[in-house]
Protein backbone atom coordinates (compact mmCIF):
# COMPACT_ATOMS: atom_id res chain seq x y z
CA UNK A 1 0.00 0.00 0.00
CA UNK A 2 1.43 3.56 -0.90
CA UNK A 3 2.21 5.95 1.47
CA UNK A 4 0.38 8.61 1.95
CA UNK A 5 2.48 11.03 4.15
CA UNK A 6 3.82 13.96 2.64
CA UNK A 7 7.49 14.92 2.88
CA UNK A 8 8.01 18.88 3.84
CA UNK A 9 10.81 20.54 2.52
CA UNK A 10 13.31 21.69 4.90
CA UNK A 11 14.31 24.35 3.78
CA UNK A 12 10.31 25.84 4.74
CA UNK A 13 10.58 24.39 7.75
CA UNK A 14 13.33 26.24 8.97
CA UNK A 15 12.65 29.53 7.47
CA UNK A 16 9.52 30.30 8.81
CA UNK A 17 9.59 31.05 12.78
CA UNK A 18 6.18 29.48 12.75
CA UNK A 19 4.83 25.95 10.67
CA UNK A 20 1.79 24.46 10.20
CA UNK A 21 2.77 20.79 9.47
CA UNK A 22 -0.84 19.45 7.98
CA UNK A 23 -1.76 15.41 8.71
CA UNK A 24 0.43 12.61 7.29
CA UNK A 25 3.27 15.04 6.47
CA UNK A 26 6.72 13.94 7.11
CA UNK A 27 8.10 16.94 9.18
CA UNK A 28 11.75 14.92 8.64
CA UNK A 29 13.81 11.17 7.82
CA UNK A 30 15.87 9.31 9.62
CA UNK A 31 18.88 10.23 8.77
CA UNK A 32 18.05 14.02 7.71
CA UNK A 33 21.10 16.77 8.61
CA UNK A 34 19.62 18.47 11.63
CA UNK A 35 19.55 22.27 11.37
CA UNK A 36 16.04 22.96 13.43
CA UNK A 37 13.80 21.78 16.37
CA UNK A 38 10.36 22.01 16.39
CA UNK A 39 8.35 23.31 19.96
CA UNK A 40 4.24 21.80 19.38
CA UNK A 41 1.72 24.24 19.89
CA UNK A 42 -0.96 22.42 18.81
CA UNK A 43 -1.35 19.16 17.34
CA UNK A 44 0.50 16.04 17.79
CA UNK A 45 2.81 13.92 16.25
CA UNK A 46 4.76 10.41 16.08
CA UNK A 47 8.74 9.96 15.89
CA UNK A 48 8.57 6.34 14.17
CA UNK A 49 11.23 4.22 13.03
CA UNK A 50 10.95 3.33 9.55
CA UNK A 51 11.67 -0.48 8.89
CA UNK A 52 11.02 -2.45 5.62
CA UNK A 53 9.28 -5.68 7.79
CA UNK A 54 6.67 -2.20 8.86
CA UNK A 55 7.05 0.80 11.28
CA UNK A 56 8.38 0.94 14.75
CA UNK A 57 6.52 3.88 16.91
CA UNK A 58 8.60 5.47 19.23
CA UNK A 59 6.64 7.66 20.59
CA UNK A 60 3.99 10.17 20.60
CA UNK A 61 3.97 13.84 21.16
CA UNK A 62 1.88 16.72 21.59
CA UNK A 63 1.70 20.04 22.52
CA UNK A 64 3.95 21.76 24.91
CA UNK A 65 6.59 19.15 23.81
CA UNK A 66 9.42 19.23 21.31
CA UNK A 67 10.94 17.20 18.41
CA UNK A 68 13.72 17.59 16.61
CA UNK A 69 16.07 18.26 19.45
CA UNK A 70 18.73 15.59 19.56
CA UNK A 71 20.72 16.19 16.56
CA UNK A 72 21.35 19.71 17.13
CA UNK A 73 22.20 18.88 20.60
CA UNK A 74 24.77 15.71 19.53
CA UNK A 75 25.36 16.79 15.71
CA UNK A 76 24.71 13.45 14.71
CA UNK A 77 21.84 12.72 11.93
CA UNK A 78 18.37 12.68 12.90
CA UNK A 79 17.69 9.29 14.25
CA UNK A 80 13.96 8.56 13.37
CA UNK A 81 11.29 9.86 11.33
CA UNK A 82 8.52 12.47 12.57
CA UNK A 83 5.05 12.83 11.03
CA UNK A 84 2.16 14.76 11.56
CA UNK A 85 -1.12 12.40 13.37
CA UNK A 86 -3.20 15.62 12.64
CA UNK A 87 -2.88 19.35 11.47
CA UNK A 88 -0.29 20.40 13.65
CA UNK A 89 1.20 24.13 14.45
CA UNK A 90 4.85 24.74 15.16
CA UNK A 91 7.14 27.01 16.23
CA UNK A 92 10.84 26.50 14.87
CA UNK A 93 13.78 26.49 16.80
CA UNK A 94 17.13 27.38 15.25
CA UNK A 95 20.22 25.15 16.17
CA UNK A 96 21.67 28.66 16.44
CA UNK A 97 19.36 29.44 19.43
CA UNK A 98 19.45 26.03 21.04
CA UNK A 99 23.38 25.44 20.84
CA UNK A 100 23.78 28.92 22.54
CA UNK A 101 21.61 28.38 25.28
CA UNK A 102 23.20 24.74 25.63
CA UNK A 103 26.86 26.13 25.61
CA UNK A 104 26.13 28.20 28.71
CA UNK A 105 25.06 25.51 30.72
CA UNK A 106 27.28 23.95 33.52
CA UNK A 107 29.45 21.32 32.14
CA UNK A 108 27.94 18.51 34.08
CA UNK A 109 24.75 18.96 32.96
CA UNK A 110 26.21 18.86 29.34
CA UNK A 111 27.72 15.46 29.90
CA UNK A 112 24.75 14.52 31.45
CA UNK A 113 22.70 15.64 28.85
CA UNK A 114 24.91 13.74 26.20
CA UNK A 115 25.02 10.41 28.14
CA UNK A 116 20.87 10.57 27.92
CA UNK A 117 21.17 11.51 23.83
CA UNK A 118 24.25 8.18 23.60
CA UNK A 119 21.83 5.48 25.31
CA UNK A 120 19.25 6.59 23.15
CA UNK A 121 20.32 6.26 19.80
CA UNK A 122 22.19 3.29 21.26
CA UNK A 123 18.09 1.80 21.88
CA UNK A 124 17.18 2.91 18.61
CA UNK A 125 20.39 1.22 16.76
CA UNK A 126 19.29 -2.12 18.87
CA UNK A 127 15.59 -1.92 17.54
CA UNK A 128 16.70 -1.45 14.21
CA UNK A 129 18.60 -4.63 14.42
CA UNK A 130 16.64 -6.57 16.56
CA UNK A 131 15.03 -8.82 13.46
CA UNK A 132 18.74 -9.28 11.73
CA UNK A 133 20.55 -12.30 12.93
CA UNK A 134 23.43 -10.35 14.01
CA UNK A 135 23.88 -9.65 17.59
CA UNK A 136 23.15 -5.77 18.12
CA UNK A 137 26.23 -3.41 18.20
CA UNK A 138 27.83 -1.81 21.65
CA UNK A 139 27.99 1.25 20.74
CA UNK A 140 30.75 3.75 22.32
CA UNK A 141 32.64 1.37 23.94
CA UNK A 142 36.10 3.11 22.14
CA UNK A 143 34.79 6.48 22.10
CA UNK A 144 37.57 8.60 23.89
CA UNK A 145 36.08 10.97 26.12
CA UNK A 146 34.51 13.94 25.12
CA UNK A 147 35.46 17.75 25.88
CA UNK A 148 32.18 18.37 27.41
CA UNK A 149 33.45 15.02 29.64
CA UNK A 150 37.02 16.81 30.28
CA UNK A 151 35.00 20.04 32.15
CA UNK A 152 32.66 18.30 33.88
CA UNK A 153 35.37 16.30 35.52
CA UNK A 154 37.28 19.14 36.01
CA UNK A 155 34.20 20.69 37.55
CA UNK A 156 33.25 17.69 39.54
CA UNK A 157 36.84 17.67 40.88
CA UNK A 158 37.36 21.35 42.00
CA UNK A 159 33.61 21.29 43.79
CA UNK A 160 34.76 18.61 46.13
CA UNK A 161 38.31 20.00 46.45
CA UNK A 162 36.18 23.65 47.36
CA UNK A 163 34.12 22.05 49.76
CA UNK A 164 37.49 20.57 51.45
CA UNK A 165 38.90 23.47 51.69
CA UNK A 166 35.69 25.12 53.51
CA UNK A 167 36.28 22.11 56.03
CA UNK A 168 39.50 22.14 56.54
CA UNK A 169 40.30 26.28 56.59
CA UNK A 170 41.56 27.12 53.77
CA UNK A 171 39.25 30.16 53.07
CA UNK A 172 40.67 32.94 54.25
CA UNK A 173 39.91 37.04 53.90
CA UNK A 174 41.73 39.71 52.41
CA UNK A 175 41.03 43.63 52.89
CA UNK A 176 41.90 45.97 50.68
CA UNK A 177 41.40 49.76 51.81
CA UNK A 178 39.19 52.17 50.64
CA UNK A 179 40.25 55.65 50.45
CA UNK A 180 38.53 59.32 51.06
CA UNK A 181 40.27 61.14 48.07
CA UNK A 182 39.71 64.18 49.37
CA UNK A 183 41.68 63.45 52.06
CA UNK A 184 43.39 60.12 52.12
CA UNK A 185 42.01 59.22 55.42
CA UNK A 186 41.32 55.64 55.41
CA UNK A 187 37.57 54.75 55.53
CA UNK A 188 37.08 51.18 55.24
CA UNK A 189 37.81 47.96 53.55
CA UNK A 190 36.76 45.33 51.03
CA UNK A 191 36.78 41.86 51.92
CA UNK A 192 37.77 39.34 49.07
CA UNK A 193 38.08 35.86 49.65
CA UNK A 194 41.25 34.06 49.12
CA UNK A 195 41.85 30.35 49.14
CA UNK A 196 44.99 29.17 50.37
CA UNK A 197 45.24 25.52 48.94
CA UNK A 198 47.76 22.84 50.54
CA UNK A 199 49.84 22.03 47.25
CA UNK A 200 48.75 25.24 44.89
CA UNK A 201 49.25 27.98 47.20
CA UNK A 202 47.00 31.29 47.30
CA UNK A 203 44.29 30.10 44.65
CA UNK A 204 42.88 33.77 42.68
CA UNK A 205 38.78 34.14 42.82
CA UNK A 206 38.27 33.68 39.25
CA UNK A 207 39.71 30.16 39.74
CA UNK A 208 36.95 28.96 41.59
CA UNK A 209 34.37 32.05 42.19
CA UNK A 210 32.73 30.44 39.27
CA UNK A 211 32.64 26.91 40.07
CA UNK A 212 31.13 28.16 43.73
CA UNK A 213 28.26 29.74 41.84
CA UNK A 214 27.52 27.01 39.74
CA UNK A 215 27.67 24.25 42.24
CA UNK A 216 25.54 26.06 45.13
CA UNK A 217 28.63 26.31 47.09
CA UNK A 218 28.83 30.26 46.98
CA UNK A 219 26.71 30.41 49.64
CA UNK A 220 28.49 28.36 51.76
CA UNK A 221 31.64 30.86 51.02
CA UNK A 222 29.06 33.74 51.55
CA UNK A 223 28.26 32.37 55.14
CA UNK A 224 32.24 31.60 55.89
CA UNK A 225 32.61 35.43 54.73
CA UNK A 226 30.52 36.78 57.14
CA UNK A 227 31.79 34.30 59.78
CA UNK A 228 35.05 35.66 59.66
CA UNK A 229 33.91 39.41 58.93
CA UNK A 230 32.80 39.22 62.53
CA UNK A 231 35.32 37.78 64.02
CA UNK A 232 38.49 40.04 62.64
CA UNK A 233 36.19 43.43 62.66
CA UNK A 234 36.95 44.00 66.04
CA UNK A 235 40.41 43.45 65.69
CA UNK A 236 40.55 46.29 62.93
CA UNK A 237 38.56 48.54 64.61
CA UNK A 238 41.06 48.43 67.78
CA UNK A 239 43.46 48.95 65.63
CA UNK A 240 41.52 52.48 64.31
CA UNK A 241 41.57 53.51 67.45
CA UNK A 242 44.96 54.00 68.32
CA UNK A 243 44.86 55.78 65.16
CA UNK A 244 41.99 58.53 64.50
CA UNK A 245 43.74 60.63 63.09
CA UNK A 246 44.09 58.84 60.01
CA UNK A 247 40.31 57.62 59.80
CA UNK A 248 37.43 59.55 58.01
CA UNK A 249 34.97 58.43 60.61
CA UNK A 250 34.30 54.74 61.82
CA UNK A 251 35.78 52.11 59.55
CA UNK A 252 33.01 50.30 57.21
CA UNK A 253 33.60 46.94 55.60
CA UNK A 254 32.11 45.52 52.48
CA UNK A 255 31.38 42.16 51.49
CA UNK A 256 30.51 40.88 48.64
CA UNK A 257 27.46 38.16 47.92
CA UNK A 258 26.31 36.52 44.74
CA UNK A 259 23.21 36.40 43.03
CA UNK A 260 22.16 33.07 44.86
CA UNK A 261 22.96 34.29 48.06
CA UNK A 262 19.59 37.06 47.31
CA UNK A 263 17.84 34.79 45.85
CA UNK A 264 17.75 32.19 49.19
CA UNK A 265 15.00 32.89 51.27
CA UNK A 266 17.27 32.38 54.10
CA UNK A 267 19.68 35.63 53.59
CA UNK A 268 17.73 38.13 55.69
CA UNK A 269 17.65 35.95 58.66
CA UNK A 270 21.36 34.95 58.12
CA UNK A 271 22.34 38.83 58.55
CA UNK A 272 20.19 39.65 60.95
CA UNK A 273 21.71 36.48 63.33
CA UNK A 274 25.13 38.07 62.40
CA UNK A 275 24.24 41.50 63.51
CA UNK A 276 22.81 40.10 67.00
CA UNK A 277 25.49 37.69 67.24
CA UNK A 278 28.50 40.11 66.74
CA UNK A 279 26.89 43.61 68.03
CA UNK A 280 28.62 44.90 64.89
CA UNK A 281 27.08 48.38 63.93
CA UNK A 282 25.00 47.90 60.71
CA UNK A 283 26.30 51.20 59.13
CA UNK A 284 29.74 49.80 58.84
CA UNK A 285 28.50 46.97 56.67
CA UNK A 286 28.05 46.66 53.02
CA UNK A 287 26.83 44.17 50.90
CA UNK A 288 28.06 44.68 47.41
CA UNK A 289 26.70 42.95 44.20
CA UNK A 290 27.14 43.09 40.94
CA UNK A 291 24.62 43.92 38.06
CA UNK A 292 25.22 40.69 36.41
CA UNK A 293 24.75 38.47 39.72
CA UNK A 294 21.12 40.12 39.92
CA UNK A 295 19.50 39.38 36.54
CA UNK A 296 18.34 35.13 37.02
CA UNK A 297 15.49 36.80 39.96
CA UNK A 298 15.98 40.43 40.12
CA UNK A 299 12.36 40.99 42.06
CA UNK A 300 13.56 38.40 44.73
CA UNK A 301 17.21 39.68 44.79
CA UNK A 302 15.44 43.75 45.36
CA UNK A 303 13.03 42.36 47.98
CA UNK A 304 16.02 40.94 49.65
CA UNK A 305 18.31 43.94 49.33
CA UNK A 306 16.07 45.87 50.91
CA UNK A 307 15.28 44.13 54.05
CA UNK A 308 19.05 44.35 54.43
CA UNK A 309 18.91 48.23 53.54
CA UNK A 310 16.03 47.93 56.06
CA UNK A 311 18.12 46.65 58.51
CA UNK A 312 20.85 49.37 58.95
CA UNK A 313 23.29 47.85 55.99
CA UNK A 314 24.56 49.78 52.96
CA UNK A 315 23.42 48.12 49.40
CA UNK A 316 27.46 48.96 47.14
CA UNK A 317 26.72 48.49 43.10
CA UNK A 318 30.12 46.86 41.62
CA UNK A 319 30.98 47.58 38.26
CA UNK A 320 28.58 50.65 37.72
CA UNK A 321 28.56 51.28 33.99
CA UNK A 322 29.40 48.19 32.37
CA UNK A 323 26.18 46.86 32.75
CA UNK A 324 23.43 46.93 29.95
CA UNK A 325 20.57 47.86 32.70
CA UNK A 326 22.48 49.95 35.18
CA UNK A 327 19.62 52.82 34.71
CA UNK A 328 16.72 50.67 35.99
CA UNK A 329 18.58 48.78 38.76
CA UNK A 330 18.97 52.40 40.53
CA UNK A 331 15.22 52.63 40.08
CA UNK A 332 14.22 49.22 41.96
CA UNK A 333 17.57 48.57 44.55
CA UNK A 334 18.00 50.72 47.68
CA UNK A 335 21.37 51.77 46.71
CA UNK A 336 23.73 53.24 48.40
CA UNK A 337 27.11 53.48 46.73
CA UNK A 338 28.25 52.87 43.31
CA UNK A 339 31.48 51.58 42.16
CA UNK A 340 32.87 53.08 39.13
CA UNK A 341 34.35 50.05 37.48
CA UNK A 342 38.44 49.87 37.25
CA UNK A 343 37.94 49.90 33.47
CA UNK A 344 36.92 53.57 33.19
CA UNK A 345 39.69 54.47 35.75
CA UNK A 346 42.17 52.66 33.78
CA UNK A 347 41.47 55.45 31.14
CA UNK A 348 40.99 58.26 33.06
CA UNK A 349 44.04 60.31 32.18
CA UNK A 350 44.06 59.77 28.63
CA UNK A 351 40.65 59.08 27.51
CA UNK A 352 38.08 62.08 27.26
CA UNK A 353 35.43 59.36 26.73
CA UNK A 354 36.26 57.96 30.21
CA UNK A 355 36.05 61.27 31.69
CA UNK A 356 32.70 62.04 30.17
CA UNK A 357 31.93 58.77 31.29
CA UNK A 358 32.95 59.09 34.88
CA UNK A 359 31.70 62.31 35.42
CA UNK A 360 27.89 61.49 34.39
CA UNK A 361 28.27 58.54 36.94
CA UNK A 362 29.41 61.51 39.81
CA UNK A 363 26.59 63.59 38.60
CA UNK A 364 23.90 60.70 38.91
CA UNK A 365 24.88 59.91 41.86
CA UNK A 366 24.98 63.55 43.35
CA UNK A 367 21.21 63.54 42.15
CA UNK A 368 20.71 60.10 44.01
CA UNK A 369 22.47 61.26 46.81
CA UNK A 370 24.87 57.94 46.39
CA UNK A 371 28.20 58.04 47.27
CA UNK A 372 30.99 56.72 44.86
CA UNK A 373 33.90 54.59 44.87
CA UNK A 374 36.51 54.41 41.91
CA UNK A 375 38.22 51.38 41.55
CA UNK A 376 41.20 50.09 40.05
CA UNK A 377 43.07 53.43 41.07
CA UNK A 378 47.14 52.74 40.80
CA UNK A 379 48.34 56.58 39.98
CA UNK A 380 48.14 59.27 42.40
CA UNK A 381 46.86 61.44 39.37
CA UNK A 382 44.38 59.20 39.22
CA UNK A 383 43.43 59.70 42.49
CA UNK A 384 43.98 63.44 42.33
CA UNK A 385 41.85 63.75 38.65
CA UNK A 386 39.06 61.79 40.64
CA UNK A 387 39.16 63.48 44.09
CA UNK A 388 38.99 66.62 41.69
CA UNK A 389 35.87 65.69 39.86
CA UNK A 390 33.58 65.05 43.01
CA UNK A 391 34.53 61.02 43.59
CA UNK A 392 33.67 60.81 47.35
CA UNK A 393 35.96 57.22 47.71
CA UNK A 394 38.75 55.73 46.05
CA UNK A 395 40.65 51.85 46.21
CA UNK A 396 43.65 50.32 44.27
CA UNK A 397 46.80 49.34 44.47
CA UNK A 398 47.81 52.59 44.59
CA UNK A 399 46.56 52.54 48.14
CA UNK A 400 47.30 49.47 49.18
CA UNK A 401 46.54 45.78 47.28
CA UNK A 402 44.19 43.30 49.33
CA UNK A 403 46.24 41.92 52.28
CA UNK A 404 46.28 39.14 54.94
CA UNK A 405 44.50 40.26 58.25
CA UNK A 406 48.02 41.10 59.81
CA UNK A 407 48.86 43.47 57.24
CA UNK A 408 45.29 45.22 57.41
CA UNK A 409 45.86 45.85 61.11
CA UNK A 410 49.10 46.98 60.30
CA UNK A 411 47.96 49.40 57.90
CA UNK A 412 45.24 50.93 59.87
CA UNK A 413 48.07 51.84 62.76
CA UNK A 414 50.49 53.05 60.50
CA UNK A 415 48.21 55.01 57.87
CA UNK A 416 49.71 58.39 57.45
CA UNK A 417 48.68 61.61 59.00
CA UNK A 418 46.15 63.16 56.08
CA UNK A 419 47.47 65.56 53.71
CA UNK A 420 45.49 69.15 54.65
CA UNK A 421 41.99 69.33 53.11
CA UNK A 422 41.64 69.49 49.08
CA UNK A 423 39.54 71.96 47.63
CA UNK A 424 36.62 70.30 46.10
CA UNK A 425 37.01 71.62 42.74
CA UNK A 426 34.56 70.20 40.08
CA UNK A 427 35.88 69.65 37.21
CA UNK A 428 33.68 69.03 33.80
CA UNK A 429 34.48 66.79 31.44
Amino acid sequence: MPSLERSVPSSQATTLDHHHLPAGARLFSAGDVGDAAYLIVSGRLEIVLERPEGDLILAHRGPGEIVGEMAILDHQPRSAAVRALEDSELVVITEEQLSHRIAQTDPILRMCLGVVLARYRQTVAILEQMKGTAPPPVLGADTPPSETFAAALGALSLEREIRAGLRNGEFELFFQPIVRLSSRRLAGFEALMRWRHPTRGLVPPIEFIPAAEASGLIIDLTAHAFAEVGRVFPELILAAQANPDALDGPLFMTVNVSGRDLAGASFPEMIADFLARTQIAPSSLKIEVTESMLMDNPERAAATLMQCRNAGLGIAIDDFGTGYSSLSYLSTLPVTTLKIDRAFVRTLLADQTSRGIVQTILRLADDLAVSVVAEGIEQAAEADLLAGMGCAFGQGYHFGRPAPLASAVQAIRTWPAPEPERPGLRLIA
